[in-house]
């Protein structure tokens, strides 16, 4: 207790009492200080920090949704041509359809006239076929030599075999407008196969 009452004691214990407060005082200071300073720096962090992460590329994304709206109608638009042209093409084939339609019933008609004019003229040769059948065949070669080789096929066709045989002899023997008979004979001959051939049904 004597040593506590001691002035020198009572000094040192007021200078180490005084430097614990200073030191407490520094210490509270600086925890104070550093987080101010931390506090401003989060401050400063979140003030720099876009609210969105994608606000860094606005511009970017901006040309990236034009260009796909570009994409989109130019798509739009090829779609819109490609109809049409499937329209034309469309309307293209059913005229061709039409018109194939219309020339078969041209063809349908052209044939069935050329049958009635084969039919006609069939009608109008077979009585001349039988007056020339029934007169000599040199008398029926004169008259036959001045007309052309295929109506006098067409003729010697209507005639029996033996017939048209003997007036193409006659023919043969003929020379008419300078013509060689032999040759003009041989022609009509290959003539009257023909017509046999286009009488005789395929496959008989």
């Amino acid at each position: 207790m004597k040593a506590l009452a001691s002035p020198f004691v009572s000094a040192l214990l007021a200078s180490l009492l005084s430097a614990a407060v200073v030191l407490a005082w520094l210490w509270k200071t600086t925890l104070q200080a550093a987080a101010e300073i931390r506090g401003r720096q989060v401050a400063e962090h979140e003030a720099s920090r876009p609210e969105k992460p994608w606000d860094f590329w606005t511009a970017e994304i901006e040309n990236l949704a034009k260009e796909l709206e570009s994409a989109r109608a130019a798509l739009a638009q090829r779609e819109t041509e490609l109809a049409a042209r499937e329209k034309r093409v469309a309307e293209e084939a059913s005229e061709l359809e039409r018109t194939r339609a219309q020339i078969e019933a041209m063809r349908g008609e052209i044939n069935r006239q050329l049958v009635e004019v084969k039919e006609t003229e069939k009608k109008n040769l077979k009585p001349l076929a039988a007056t020339y059948s029934q007169i000599a065949p040199a008398a029926a070669a004169s008259i036959l030599a001045k007309m052309d080789d295929l109506t006098v096929a067409k003729l010697l066709s209507l005639m029996k075999a033996d017939v048209n045989s003997a007036i193409l002899a006659q023919l043969a023997q003929s020379s008419g407008a300078g013509e060689d008979g032999a040759k003009r004979a041989a022609t009509i001959s290959l003539l009257l196969k023909r017509i046999a051939a286009e009488r005789t049904p395929a496959g008989s």
